[in-house]
C-alpha cells in the first residue's frame, strides 16, 4: 500500500513539473483556458442499483454487496489548460474536474424491505458521490472547415473520490449511519469533440477512474440488529469501481 502511495506521488509530481516547464519555456503565449459544464452518466458497476450479494445481517447491519455503486445521473464542471507542443494540431492538456452523482436506492430499498417484512417501514437515504480527477495528456485537433475543428484526446492522472454517505431509518428512527473519507486512485480519460470558431466546445468522453478503496465509520443501532458486535464499526478498504460517460459543453476564454 505504501509503495502504491509513493508511486502515485511521484507520478503526480512528474506530470505537474512537465506541464509547468512546458508552459514556462514553451509556447506559453498560446496557452488557452477552457471552461465547461458536464452531464455525467454512470456506467458499469458504478451504475448498478442491486447486487447479487447484498444482505442484511443482525451482527453488522446492511451490506449493499460488491460490484455496485448505486450512482445516478449527475453533473459537474471542469477547466482545462491547453498549449501547443510544436507538432501541428497536437495540444498538451492539464485538466481539473468536479463530478457529482446522486444515489439510486429504490431497488436496494425494496430488496431489504422483503427481508425485514412488510410491517417495517425502511427508508434508505444515501448521499452524493464526489469525484475530483486531476489529469494531463494530449489533444489532437483537425480543422476541416474555417469554423469547425474536430478533436480527440487522451488523459491520465489521479482521482480523489468520496463515496456517498449511507443512512438507513426504520419507522423514522436512524438504525445505520455510514460516512467515508476521501480515497484516491489512478484514472484515465478518452474523448472526442468539436470546436466552433475555436471558442465553443462540445465533447463526448469516457472516464475510467479505476477502483478506489474507501475507509470510514458506520454506526448501527440494536433496534433491528440485536446481535451487533459493536455500535461503532470501522470500515476498511471498501472497494468500488467508478466509470462514467460524460457530455461537455464549454467555452474558451482566451488564447
Amino acid at each position: 500500500m505504501q509503495e502504491r502511495k509513493n508511486s502515485m506521488k511521484s507520478y503526480w509530481m512528474l506530470i505537474m513539473l512537465g506541464f509547468i516547464t512546458h508552459c514556462a519555456f514553451g509556447q506559453g503565449s498560446e496557452l488557452a483556458v477552457h471552461l465547461y459544464g458536464m452531464g455525467a452518466l454512470p456506467a458499469g458497476d458504478y451504475s448498478r442499483d442491486l447486487a447479487d450479494d447484498s444482505q442484511l445481517t443482525r451482527r453488522s447491519g446492511f451490506s449493499i454487496g460488491s460490484h455496485i455503486g448505486l450512482a445516478a445521473t449527475g453533473f459537474g464542471m471542469g477547466a482545462e489548460l491547453v498549449s501547443p507542443v510544436g507538432f501541428r494540431g497536437l495540444q498538451w492538456l492539464f485538466s481539473v474536474k468536479g463530478l457529482c452523482n446522486g444515489s439510486n436506492t429504490e431497488a436496494l430499498q425494496a430488496d431489504f424491505r422483503k427481508e425485514l417484512g412488510d410491517s417495517v417501514a425502511l427508508t434508505l437515504d444515501y448521499g452524493q458521490w464526489l469525484n475530483l480527477p486531476v489529469m494531463t495528456g494530449f489533444r489532437y485537433d483537425y480543422q476541416f472547415t474555417a469554423e469547425f475543428t474536430l478533436y480527440s484526446l487522451l488523459q491520465a492522472g489521479i482521482n480523489f473520490s468520496k463515496m456517498a454517505s449511507r443512512k438507513a431509518s426504520v419507522d423514522g428512527l436512524i438504525v445505520e449511519d455510514a460516512h467515508f473519507d476521501f480515497a484516491r486512485d489512478f484514472g484515465f480519460e478518452w474523448g472526442i469533440g468539436v470546436l466552433y470558431n475555436q471558442r465553443y466546445n462540445l465533447g463526448f468522453r469516457y472516464l475510467d477512474l479505476r477502483h478506489p478503496r474507501y475507509e470510514g465509520r458506520k454506526k448501527i443501532s440494536e433496534t433491528i440488529f440485536p446481535e451487533i458486535v459493536s455500535r461503532d464499526i470501522v470500515i476498511l478498504g471498501e472497494e468500488r469501481s467508478i466509470s462514467l460517460f460524460v457530455v461537455t459543453l464549454g467555452i474558451q476564454l482566451f488564447k
